[in-house]
């Protein structure tokens, strides 16, 4: 997925003999996170904490320990969040500059005009990368090998997860590719996403459309000759991980806790009550942990969590805001934001998106899903053209059931209502049940949430458990011709009148 980035300065002597000049740092950190997902469609992974503070914050406070405190953020999803978490922030100077679309990650920097107007290389590094590399001995050795971009790598065991690059003995790189199949590596030595890059270099980069810097700029300055691409190796002490996934995520906590010589790391106004904590473990603040409790090792438990009795976490993500009963098990899993798990709730390697409550006695050991709101108002689009709309994966209704004491997916997905009438009628009677528990309706809040009608959302809570479905299809049926007659009759209107006109 395409990223964003920051822009920071750095004073160094470019050469022996040459008085400091100015330079800037480029952090990518736009995308949606999809391997860390669930935690992701709350939250924008630059700002997904570690060790309770946003990885994005840990990024800047590596730039500001070499001199980088002139930082430009250019981010998409959720970009409001990373504003507000650095307004107070007076160290460092940010300024977020418009990306009208995602433009990846060579467009990005593209979009920032940084080869307009700046003489001097900047240095390029992604929002989800936790090191402790010498930048400095990067940037001395970019001077010195004279290239257009020089790429910091480093020895990896899985190099098919990584763009991969082959060194000549001067540091050149004679052969670059991007996440290879696991046949075709010709090198551990995997590209860490940072870089040191010359202005002259993004004049290959187009301008208003996605381009990348490992998939299309890299490979397109391989192709005109050697001399052009560099490669830094890391030393064997330094440590490099990418957290844009949850193994290497929790290898980044467990060695930031090794760095302050600690196993566990609580926040604070957290309430344990007469509980057992194993490290590696991280408890986000306002989180509360009743009594007789275990949690980790390898837990983490982001903000507003609470933990009821007798409950055990180990080896779990559990998002901010997520409830359990007493006697909930959760191990080898992910849990959103604003779950709410009932009593005696077992989650066995299961992953719950967001917003979903799992009944009393229940076992998820798969994926649960539920729609991710991400624009209500249709992006721009009228009332009633927003309510006939197809929707994303991300937004469609997931028809969900409790089938043997676990909760399972269906199979069936709506992405728009004429598909989850048609769905309705083919689904078993569980499904509704499941969605229409005491206190809850999911069909509507689906239509309120996901397609801004507030008319429908409300007549569809109005209805009573033993006429369910016949009610609902005909509901919605109604509602949408209704919709449908609106449409073509203002869409006719508009015609005439364009013609009179």
């Amino acid at each position: 997925m395409p990223r964003g980035f920051y822009i920071c300065k750095i004073y160094l002597h470019k050469r022996k003999g040459v008085k400091k000049e100015e330079m800037k740092a480029v952090i990518l950190a736009g995308g949606f996170g999809t391997r860390l997902r669930p935690l992701t469609f709350t939250k924008p992974k630059p700002m997904v904490p570690l060790v309770n503070k946003p990885v994005i914050e840990h990024v800047v406070d590596y730039l500001v320990s070499h001199g980088l405190n002139d930082i430009v953020v250019t981010t998409t999803f959720l970009r409001e969040m990373i504003m507000d978490h650095f307004m107070y922030r007076e160290d460092v100077r940010l300024s977020y500059p418009t990306e009208p679309y995602p433009l990846g990650t060579a467009g990005s920097v593209k979009n920032a005009r940084l080869d307009e107007e700046e003489d001097e290389p900047f240095v390029v590094i992604q929002s989800d990368n936790i090191t402790d590399m010498d930048l400095r001995g990067l940037i001395d050795f970019h001077h010195e090998a004279g290239g257009l971009v020089t790429i910091a790598v480093t020895h990896v065991e899985d190099p098919w997860n990584y763009g991969i690059a082959k060194l000549e003995g001067n540091g050149c790189i004679s052969r670059f590719h991007e996440k290879p199949d696991k046949g075709k590596c010709f090198s551990d030595l995997a590209s860490t996403g940072i870089y040191v890059v010359e202005p002259k270099a993004m004049e290959f980069v187009p301008d208003g459309i996605a381009f990348d810097f490992a998939k299309d700029l890299f490979h397109l300055l391989q192709a005109k000759g050697k001399g052009k691409m560099f490669g830094y190796e890391m030393e064997a002490g330094n440590f490099w991980t990418d957290v844009g996934q949850p193994e290497e995520y929790m290898k980044a906590m467990e060695w930031m806790l090794r760095k302050v010589k600690r196993d566990v790391f609580i926040g604070e106004n957290v309430e344990i009550n007469s509980s057992g904590i194993t490290g590696p473990t991280v408890i986000g603040d306002s989180v509360v942990v009743e009594e007789n409790c275990s949690v980790g090792p390898n837990a983490v438990l982001f903000e507003d969590v609470y933990i009821g009795k007798n409950s055990s976490l180990e080896q779990c993500f559990i998002g901010e805001r997520t409830l359990t009963g007493d006697n909930a098990s959760v191990k080898q899993s992910i849990i959103g934001a604003n779950c709410e798990l009932g009593k005696e709730v077992e989650v066995l390697k299961g992953m719950i998106w967001p917003f979903v409550t799992i009944p009393h006695s229940t076992t998820v050991d798969n994926i649960v899903k539920r729609f991710v709101r991400f624009d209500a108002s249709g992006n721009g689009r009228k009332g009633n053209e927003n309510l006939l709309r197809t929707v994303s994966d991300e937004e469609a209704f997931y028809f969900n059931m409790r089938r043997g004491g676990k909760i399972v997916h269906t199979d069936f997905v709506a992405h728009n209502l004429k598909e989850f009438v048609e769905l309705l009628k083919k689904v078993d009677p569980r499904v509704i049940d499941y969605h229409l528990r005491e206190g809850y309706n999911d069909f509507a809040a689906w239509i309120r949430d996901v397609f801004g009608d507030e008319k429908l959302a409300y007549e569809v809570e109005r209805i009573q458990w033993w006429e369910t479905k016949s009610e609902l299809i005909r509901k919605i049926r109604e509602h949408i011709s209704e919709l449908r007659r609106k449409v073509v009759f203002h869409g006719g209107k508009e015609e005439k009148e364009g013609r009179e006109n």
